[in-house]
């Protein structure tokens, strides 16, 4: 392992000690001691969990031997798993942090860890790294004996087992660490992937802000490049015709393809608030959360793409086996966008977290680094 590496991560470290936005429950600092074992190819990532029995140590220790995963913090949750954290900030707009997987989300965001893992059971991992422009993926394959043992009923009633999910900055992480835990052939797909670009029918870019949800894109065959629009219940009332409504359309085909967000940004997207009365109703709708609240619920795996709008993007559900999971991970890449240049240099820069303060100047401080005696 090179030195600036070591040092990149050691700074991971320094801020996750620093806590700038109170996302951290624990840290484990032992861990660069660790970089002095380290082979020099192996490439080692940080990892965040969401500090939640859900979530099994045999899950780490698999991302360990898999893919040189080596866990860094537990990360801070909403209280009582509440789609707001009223405790938390989000990083970006200074609001209340979509939740509940809200520390683990924020971690990755400002650069604390490489990847985070999180449960949802209603959009708990989902909705936190879409409100950061994060890309996400959760399915019950993903440690479902564990899982099986967790039945739990949401606020409107529902009785449903929570998934556990990752969140990740970018799309290879994403894909990297979901192939260390499942066990999926994608190795003729990718390479077939980008020949599809052109033909995809990837929507075009405009406000969501708009957007009614009344309908979402099913894509039949991936292989086949067959594709069509579907209407469906409104995606911001009840969830149980949004679960009947998976339920019956993810048998006929590979996935379906939904916009969602923004994110919590012009509303408060929490039943805990939304159920009092007709104000709070509008303000729970205003939230632009969907579909991805209910995929746990109906059985379903799902992965969160951003898209160039803030807090908004593409998600992608579809049933929960090996070979379709396989099929909606070649789709996601066609919806990848590059990382917001801005968000980038001001919420995800670890320099911004420790300026150079008053009296902190020495005399070659603009001298360049190479040149200093």
């Amino acid at each position: 392992m090179n030195s600036s590496r070591t040092a990149m991560y050691a700074q991971k470290t320094f801020l996750a000690l620093k806590n700038p936005y109170s996302s951290v429950d624990e840290v484990h600092p032992a861990i660069l001691a660790d970089f002095g074992r380290i082979m020099e190819d192996e490439d080692v990532r940080y990892v965040g969990v969401k500090n939640r029995v859900q979530i099994p140590p045999t899950l780490m220790s698999k991302l360990r031997k898999g893919g040189s995963y080596r866990l860094h913090t537990l990360d801070v949750a909403s209280h009582g798993g509440r789609a707001i954290d009223i405790f938390l900030r989000n990083p970006v707009t200074g609001r209340p942090m979509t939740g509940s997987s809200s520390g683990t989300a924020i971690n990755v965001r400002i650069g604390i860890n490489d990847i985070g893992i999180g449960t949802d059971g209603g959009g708990s991992v989902l909705a936190p790294a879409l409100c950061l422009n994060l890309y996400a993926c959760i399915s019950p394959l993903i440690e479902s004996e564990w899982l099986s043992r967790f039945s739990r009923t949401s606020t409107d009633g529902i009785s449903f087992r929570p998934s556990v999910g990752f969140i990740t900055r970018d799309y290879d992480e994403l894909l990297r660490v979901v192939s260390c835990v499942l066990d999926l052939d994608m190795a003729d797909m990718e390479k077939n992937t980008r020949e599809m670009a052109s033909v995809f029918p990837v929507p075009e870019s405009s406000d969501t802000s708009d957007r009614d949800g009344s309908s979402v894109l099913v894509m039949e065959s991936f292989a086949k490049e067959k594709f069509h629009s579907l209407s469906c219940p409104d995606v911001y009332d009840s969830r149980m015709p949004l679960i009947e409504f998976l339920k019956d359309v993810l048998p006929t085909c590979d996935a379906i393809i939904a916009h969602e967000g923004p994110v919590d940004v012009a509303g408060f997207g929490d039943s805990v608030f939304g159920h009092w009365d007709a104000r709070t109703r509008i303000l729970q709708r205003a939230g632009k959360k969907g579909l991805l609240r209910v995929v746990t619920m109906a059985g379903a795996s799902a992965i969160a793409v951003p898209s160039h709008e803030f807090a908004s993007g593409i998600v992608l559900i579809c049933e929960s086996t090996p070979e379709k999971i396989a099929r909606m991970l070649c789709a996601a890449r066609l919806f990848v966008v590059p990382e917001d240049d801005m968000t980038a240099l001001y919420i995800s820069n670890p320099a911004h977290y420790f300026p150079v303060g008053f009296n902190d100047v020495s005399e070659d401080y603009f001298i360049p680094a190479g040149e200093r005696k």
